[in-house]
């Protein structure tokens, strides 16, 4: 009888590299900041994090697939990592990371091919499939928070950066949440929340 071969163990050393590798990104600021010059500062996980979640309710409203669109949002800067995030102004000055070889080692290196990350870069870098769109639009409109965050703290240029970035929308939802997010009043959230309950909280 032939001996019934054990299950691979999964690698948790390979793993654990994984994710302090990436840990990294939040020590990258984002490429265009220098440009606006501030006040609010923004890393690469920060964004990333957004994007996701613009992601996954641009998903939902397109009637996509938002589990694929997700995972795109979350592995769209990996790469950045290793080889650093270029804003527009240097991509034109400069040759283009091999993103796609980067993710390739990346899933060699730490046996997680499963994970699919060529494949989903791929597909978001070409723009294709109409998730890959709502992604990139989720990536865009990340950034157009992060201007409106710096024009409401005083930056007035900032202003024609929300502007490039409206422009930059391709999906029906992307630019409708893209408009509302531009007139937004950014403190009315929190203004209702505390309007609501005011007059019934008691403070010591």
């Amino acid at each position: 009888m032939k001996k019934k071969s054990k299950p691979k163990k999964s690698n948790f050393k390979k793993i654990a590299s994984f994710l302090l590798e990436f840990r990294g990104l939040k020590y990258i600021q984002r490429a265009s900041i220098p440009y606006l010059r501030g006040p609010v500062k923004e890393n690469i996980a920060e964004h990333c994090f957004y994007t996701t979640l613009i992601g996954w309710t641009l998903a939902k409203l397109e009637k996509l697939d938002q589990d694929k669109v997700i995972k795109m949002c979350l592995i769209h800067d990996l790469a950045e990592a290793r080889g650093g995030e270029r804003n527009l102004i240097n991509k034109f000055y400069s040759s283009p990371l091999n993103e796609l070889k980067m993710l390739g080692e990346i899933s060699e290196n730490y046996s997680i091919k499963d994970f699919k990350l060529t494949e989903l870069f791929q597909e978001f870098d070409k723009q294709k499939t109409k998730e890959a769109k709502v992604a990139r639009d989720a990536d865009v409109l990340s950034q157009l928070i992060w201007e409106k965050e710096c024009f409401d703290m005083g930056n007035r240029k900032a202003a024609k950066w929300v502007d490039f970035s409206l422009s930059r929308l391709k999906t029906k939802s992307g630019k409708k949440l893209g408009q509302e997010l531009k007139k937004a009043d950014s403190d009315e959230w929190w203004m209702n929340i505390f309007k609501r309950y005011i007059l019934h909280t008691k403070f010591l």
